[in-house]
């Protein structure tokens, strides 16, 4: 009887690890079509943000922190992110 009860739980859970480590279809698909055009769209965004605010950041001392929001991070999540991936 513990048997029968335990061997479904470990195999989801298996079925959890291995979804993890290999990825879907769906997920390369979902992130090809739509999450990375959007996060090119991002980059154009922050781009134009990071021009506005140039000045008031380069006042502020903060000119790092600005690149970083506005310029790294959107890049990063476009350009160099593994495709599927999006932790």
């Amino acid at each position: 009887i513990i048997g029968m009860v335990v061997t479904p739980a470990y195999c989801q859970e298996m079925e959890r690890k291995s979804y993890k480590s290999t990825g879907r279809a769906e997920a390369y698909i979902i992130d090809l079509l739509v999450a990375r055009p959007i996060g090119i769209v991002a980059c154009a965004l922050g781009a134009a943000g990071f021009i506005a605010s140039a000045p008031f950041a380069a006042m502020s001392g903060s000119g790092e922190q600005a690149v970083d929001a506005f310029l790294r991070e959107p890049g990063e999540y476009a350009f160099t992110r593994p495709l599927g991936q999006f932790d």
